[in-house]
């Protein structure tokens, strides 16, 4: 049995998905190409294929804020050893966007299984990033993407929920590189 707060939720997500394609965030439609200008090398920890930045920093996976904008900058290898990305320019091949709960699952998908279960009370997802993935290519290093985020899901605020502007993907870069898109 769906709760009235459950199907006012599942109906705010219904309008957002309505306005989604009205958003001003970068897309493949407004920026079909471009690319990222990485001004440093990039240290990828053993074991891994991501780096995270948030504030124009490097952090830790364990310690991103998730309510602000941070980034994920991804290699198409883990290795057992540490890996260097050196600075260089990464052709932006594409652009995505997508949300998705915690465990990258499409949010949708992530309320019918939660209204399926009908534990009580609110079982939507703690977590819904709106995501922006760059699609990165450099024919001498196996860059893979960039993705930007945040975690929009603020309790009682549904209707904040957007993809993040071009300042704040920049905001959460830094210095460290910088986004070109071409019209």
């Amino acid at each position: 049995m769906i709760t009235r707060m459950q199907a006012l939720t599942l109906l705010c997500l219904i309008l957002l998905t309505g306005l989604y394609g009205c958003s001003t965030t970068p897309d493949a439609s407004v920026y079909p190409v471009g690319r990222l200008h990485l001004h440093e090398p990039l240290q990828i920890e053993p074991d891994a294929a991501t780096v995270r930045l948030q504030y124009g920093r490097i952090v830790a996976r364990n310690a991103v804020q998730e309510h602000d904008p941070f980034c994920v900058f991804e290699i198409d290898t883990v290795r057992p050893e540490t890996q260097l990305v050196q600075p260089g320019e990464f052709a932006i091949t594409g652009i995505s966007r997508s949300i998705e709960t915690f465990a990258g699952m499409p949010v949708f998908a992530a309320y019918r299984q939660a209204l399926r279960v009908g534990l009580g009370g609110d079982d939507s997802p703690t977590h819904i990033y709106f995501k922006t993935t760059f699609h990165l290519r450099d024919a001498r290093q196996p860059v893979r993407a960039l993705s930007c985020m945040s975690n929009q899901k603020t309790p009682g605020i549904a209707i904040s929920m957007r993809h993040l502007t071009l300042a704040e993907i920049r905001g959460a870069l830094g210095a460290r590189f910088t986004l070109h898109l071409t019209r």
